[in-house]
């Protein structure tokens, strides 16, 4: 699958243009990536020396949509804020959103998970917004800032019908290679299915503190993609809480502590396979 990129990369490329302050104007060329288990288009809206990566990443199955705002940056406690997604300054999604920072892969991250009813207003898309509302709550009880508002980016787009479809053509490869389906559909190519349960790795420890602290609850629906050794090789989100810190520790938990039988395909071997799950999480009290 990996093999794919640079065609899919070539197939989507136009020249690029010099950044505008309002919207920044991409200065790379969409790349798809066909990865062994993921599907994530990437664009540059800053320089070599400092990057600002427009990232879209799709489910197997669930017609959601991770869009993450990369860029140089350290390590970062999770922050959550409030904010909107804005599409051709007209579409306003009301959400919030997760930022995060890693100072051994040198990159910090502004992350939001979009429905699959908001994601078909991407594909015509001139141009996108992502705004924060506040200055965030890191942790239990601790407020960064004192209200205010902050401001967000706004992205040029072109092509975007193209590489929606080339993350479809990605995520029906996924569902082929991985045997993910749809849940009224039962997977074939398999003798029997992966076996884990994933009840017992959850503990009230793990309610993320900045959603209790604005009382947020939610489910999260999510697929597993499950290697021949029984590891949990991705987890993306396929319907969202609407509560981004709930999301993100969802698939946090589950890639870190879950352990899997494989699947068994019809020649009697492991085989990479899938799971669906839906977390739900509640405040007692």
């Amino acid at each position: 699958m990996f093999a794919r990129v640079l065609a899919c990369a070539a197939l989507l490329s136009t020249a690029g243009t010099a950044a505008a302050a309002e919207p920044k104007q991409p200065t790379g060329k969409w790349i798809v990536n066909f990865a062994d288990a993921q599907c994530v288009a990437t664009r540059n809206y800053g320089s070599e020396a400092d990057p600002i990566y427009l990232v879209l990443k799709a489910p197997a199955t669930g017609g959601s949509l991770q869009i993450g705002i990369v860029r140089k940056g350290r390590d970062i406690e999770p922050k959550q804020f409030d904010g909107e997604v804005v599409v051709d300054e007209a579409a306003t999604i009301q959400t919030n959103l997760l930022e995060f920072g890693n100072k051994k892969i040198g990159q910090r991250a502004l992350l939001v998970n979009l429905d699959s009813q908001n994601v078909a207003s991407l594909r015509p898309a001139k141009t996108l917004s992502i705004r924060t509302r506040d200055r965030g709550i890191a942790k239990l009880g601790t407020r960064l800032g004192q209200g205010g508002s902050r401001d967000g980016e706004t992205f040029a787009l072109t092509q975007m019908g193209a590489v929606m479809n080339t993350l479809d053509t990605c995520t029906k490869d996924l569902r082929e290679v991985w045997k993910a389906w749809d849940y009224d559909k039962e997977p074939s190519g398999l003798k029997e299915g992966p076996l884990g349960d994933l009840s017992g790795i959850f503990s009230a420890d793990d309610y993320p503190g900045i959603a209790a602290f604005k009382d947020q609850m939610g489910s999260v629906a999510f697929v597993l993609l499950i290697d021949e050794q029984g590891k949990v090789a991705d987890c993306t989100v396929t319907e969202t809480s609407g509560v981004a810190s709930l999301d993100a520790q969802s698939c946090a938990i589950v890639k870190e502590r879950a352990k899997f039988k494989p699947a068994v395909g019809l020649d009697g071997k492991p085989s990479k396979s899938s799971y669906f799950q839906r977390i739900s999480w509640r405040l007692e009290g």
